[in-house]
This record gives structure tokens, sequence and C-alpha cells, in this order.
């Protein structure tokens, strides 16, 4: 199941929230070696505000599989703040219609191709859902270089925004290496083109309420 939480609800979902920023403490820090604050193994940043939307794939036995943030370019975005130089081809890190990605976690339970393929799809459809719904133009994002390909596979109108450049003291250094920033156009297509990257028949159900905002998958049938 997807939860859609927003930040001004980290006290009434406490337990979640504790668990997800636990969850980045292991994947980011002790995970990448990224060099990160941190405080009684929870990581949390600037950009966890009032403003920021969380989709948290949460399993039966409640413990987050999967999970990405996103934040509203014009006041709290990664990319215009650090990696500016990142884009090349004159688009403007901040926009009212652009929201930003970021902490893009993906930990099935049980680790295997079509696990992962569906943990992304179900996030990733969920999103994009949701930005249609909200009329946004782009997502857009700071990724590893390395894993151009798996989004381009994924989103084939995916949008390099410039050539990779090295962060944290590039290749070869613990918690370094090279990334790119990238948009996603918002469009019907975006999420037709998750669904038959995963190989499911229609997008799974999605009720927009007042939050949380719940998704069920539908059976899986991947190649």
């Amino acid at each position: 199941m997807i939860l859609c939480l927003r930040g001004n609800e980290r006290t009434a979902h406490s337990r979640l929230f504790d668990q997800l920023f636990r969850l980045r403490h292991d994947n980011f820090i002790k995970g990448r070696g990224w060099s990160l604050p941190c405080g009684e193994g929870r990581e949390t940043d600037q950009y966890d505000v009032d403003e920021a939307v969380y989709f948290l794939d949460v399993n039966d036995e409640g413990l987050i599989e999967g999970s990405v943030r996103a934040t509203p370019t014009m006041k709290y975005s990664l990319l215009a703040d650090y990696f500016p130089h990142l884009i090349e081809n004159g688009m403007p890190a901040r926009a009212p219609d652009v929201y930003e990605c970021t902490r893009y976690i993906i930990m099935p339970s049980r680790k295997s191709r079509e696990s992962i393929r569906a943990g992304k799809a179900r996030l990733l459809v969920a999103l994009a859902r949701w930005a249609l719904d909200q009329k946004l133009a782009y997502l857009q994002t700071v990724i590893d270089a390395g894993t151009l390909g798996s989004f381009v596979e994924m989103a084939p109108k995916t949008i390099p925004l410039g050539l990779s450049h090295p962060y944290g003291g590039g290749r070869g250094v613990a918690g370094g290496g090279e990334c790119i920033g990238i948009r996603w156009p918002v469009s019907q297509e975006l999420i037709a083109d998750i669904l038959e990257w995963v190989g499911w028949p229609d997008t799974p159900e999605l009720t927009f309420q007042h939050e949380p905002m719940q998704v069920a998958s539908p059976d899986l049938q991947i190649a």
C-alpha cells in the first residue's frame, strides 16, 4: 500500500516518520557513505518541511519498503541550492509547476528483479498520478549518472538537464560519485510508460482522499 503524507503530519504519524528517517540513515549514511547531518540514527535535512509530500510503500507488517519525497521547487530545491551546475539546457531550477524528488529508496523485503521493479512501479505511478492531479508540468531530481539508463527505460521522455558532474569527491571516494539532473514531463503517457515497463495491464487503483492516499497494486504480470 502506498501512503501519501505531508510534512505537517509528522506528529500525527510519528511512528512512520521515525521509521522513515531511520531507514534513510541506514540507506544513505551507513549504506552509501554520504556525509549528512544525523542524530540518534535518524537522517533529516532542511527539505523535510511541512510542504514536503512523502510517498511511502508500506507492507502488510507496517514496514516501509520504498519511499520518495517531493518538494515544491520554488522554495525547496536541492538542485537549485547545491547543484545548479547540473543545469546546462537553460531550464530554470525553480518553477511553480515543478516539484523535486529526493531521498528515493526501494528496499523490498524479498529481493528479486520482479519485486524491485514492482516496488519502483508502485511508488512512481503513485507519484506520477499525484503530480498529474496537482497539474504539475515536471518532476525533477538528481540521480547517480550510472542509473540514467534505468530512468530512461522506465520513461523514454526523460530529459537530462545537462552533463554528469562529480559529487562528494567523485568516483573512488567513499560517498562520492557522478550525478546528473533529470526531469520527467508529467502526463498520462508517463504513467503508461511505467506500467508498460513493469508489465502491468492497467494503472493501480488509486483513490485521492484526505491524507493518507492509498494505492492498491494489481496482480503482477511481469515477463
